[in-house]
């Protein structure tokens, strides 16, 4: 995809599911300078834009707004202006109760170019993940989209043969506090009130919660488990099989509530977060991460070379020092005979570039230590130690890390390592969220369940921690 200048894409970010974004979307999302984004739209997407892209959110809530339509309108076309490539993030398909309409009406009348980028839609997404198809040979052969926000009295159910067509099904999007008005309506209007109901809260991610009723029994239903939007309310026969197409929540992880403490900026596809994810779980990586390139000068660089032994403590430090070899122009055949790693991560990073590491031991050898500089390693008199990069918390994502923590009830932590413990402490203080470390913890690796205890974790969660020791997750079996 080329970068677009003075540009608008309007991005469906699908309903939840990380993996329902459309490859168009996901593409976009990495090329955007600017990306505003709503409270629906998954904001783990975000990891994949650039480091410099900026973000502004514009999640609304039924009782505050934290941007209201007209300055998001103004704020669209003022950035196009700049010459810059704007994506407009909006959860679920932008077309379908999405206000792109309005959106896009504004860049057009500012002569701003700008595309559509549909996604799949919240009520369909959130039903098939429920076990429930919206249409049906037997149940249903139409499907009605309407919003909840409004429930209009002179709306007539009949003209849309919903009397006659009693499995015709119907989805309400954001319907949960009129839904008293939607099942009086309903039932004014020819719906019996035996019509099976489903409410669908966090559709397609691990804390999905579906209740069932009818258009009688509903109401008490929701309120009892305490269902709140953002949830879809399907209306049909097609409810009825959920008993049978139940498939998201027999996951092995399904409802598990669990906090990844980070402490690299890379995001693994393969990784424990992913596997847990696609395994039913809701996982939050936390803190997110940010690497910053030091520069490095030509007579550094010569000095580390001219050292009996380079060892690697991370694996971006390994791509930072030949991409610096590269930009002066050194050969590889400069290199000295010993290069060794500290971490796996650099060991497979060094093969690829046709270097066969070896684990480090610590001797006497001249050594140069490469690095970050968050973690500068106590060196020998021979030895030095040049810092490739530094990291940092990612400052973008301040206002996703306080919503994030405070919209889900979590309820275990993965410390992977060491300065995972350190940087979830630190970035903990910085949300004023310390009631977390009252979590019960898993860990991999003695050495870090001893650290987490010293820092003031105490209670481990050993279901979740035999889990980890089985290893499944290394293995890619996702």
């Amino acid at each position: 995809m080329i970068k677009k200048d003075g540009f608008i894409s309007f991005v469906g970010a699908g309903p939840g599911d990380l993996g329902l974004i459309t490859e168009k979307g996901m593409n976009c999302i990495r090329e955007a300078e600017v990306i505003l984004y709503d409270r629906l739209a998954n904001p783990r997407l975000l990891r994949e834009a650039t480091g410099n892209c900026e973000f502004i959110y514009c999640g609304k809530l039924p009782d505050r707004h934290t941007m209201r339509q007209e300055m998001i309108n103004q704020t669209l076309v003022n950035y196009a202006k700049e010459g810059k490539y704007v994506v407009r993030l909006k959860g679920g398909d932008p077309s379908v109760f999405g206000r792109v309409g309005e959106e896009a009406e504004e860049a057009s009348k500012h002569n701003i170019p700008f595309e559509i980028v549909p996604g799949i839609t919240s009520s369909i997404a959130a039903a098939a993940y429920a076990g429930i198809p919206v249409t049906h040979r037997e149940y249903s052969t139409s499907f009605t989209l309407r919003t909840g926000h409004k429930c209009l009295e002179n709306e007539d159910l009949k003209e849309l043969n919903c009397s006659d067509q009693l499995g015709d099904t119907l989805a309400y999007y954001m319907g949960v506090n009129n839904l008293p008005k939607i099942c009086k309506h309903l039932i004014q209007n020819g719906k019996s009130k035996e019509t099976p109901v489903a409410v669908i809260q966090w559709g397609t991610i691990g804390k999905q919660k579906v209740v069932e009723g009818t258009i009688e029994t509903i109401l008490s239903n929701i309120e009892k488990e305490k269902i709140t939007n953002p949830a879809m309310t399907i209306i049909g026969d097609v409810v009825k099989l959920r008993s049978k197409l139940t498939w998201f929540d027999k996951k092995k992880y399904f409802g598990r509530k669990i906090l990844l403490a980070k402490a690299t900026t890379t995001v693994e596809k393969n990784g424990l977060e992913a596997y847990l994810t696609e395994n039913g779980a809701e996982v939050y990586a936390f803190p997110t991460l940010k690497l910053v390139e030091l520069p490095i000068k030509h007579d550094q660089l010569d000095n580390a070379l001219s050292h009996e032994r380079i060892v690697f403590n991370t694996p971006e430090s390994v791509k930072l020092f030949f991409s610096n070899m590269y930009k002066s122009k050194y050969d590889v055949r400069k290199l000295p005979n010993r290069i060794e790693y500290i971490s796996s991560k650099s060991c497979k990073v060094l093969e690829k570039y046709g270097i066969f590491a070896e684990k480090f031991t610590d001797n006497e050898l001249a050594t140069v230590f490469v690095g970050s500089q968050n973690k500068v390693i106590q060196t020998a008199h021979n030895s030095k130690f040049l810092a490739t990069h530094n990291i940092i918390a990612d400052s973008r994502f301040d206002v996703i890390n306080q919503r994030m923590l405070e919209e889900t009830s979590w309820e275990s932590i993965i410390f992977p390592n060491r300065s995972s413990v350190d940087w979830f402490l630190k970035e903990l203080q910085a949300t004023n969220k310390n009631y977390l470390m009252n979590l019960p913890f898993a860990y991999i690796g003695e050495s870090v369940k001893e650290y987490a205890i010293k820092c003031g974790f105490t209670n481990v969660d050993e279901d979740l921690q035999k889990e980890l020791m089985l290893g499944d997750w290394k293995c890619g079996n996702v």
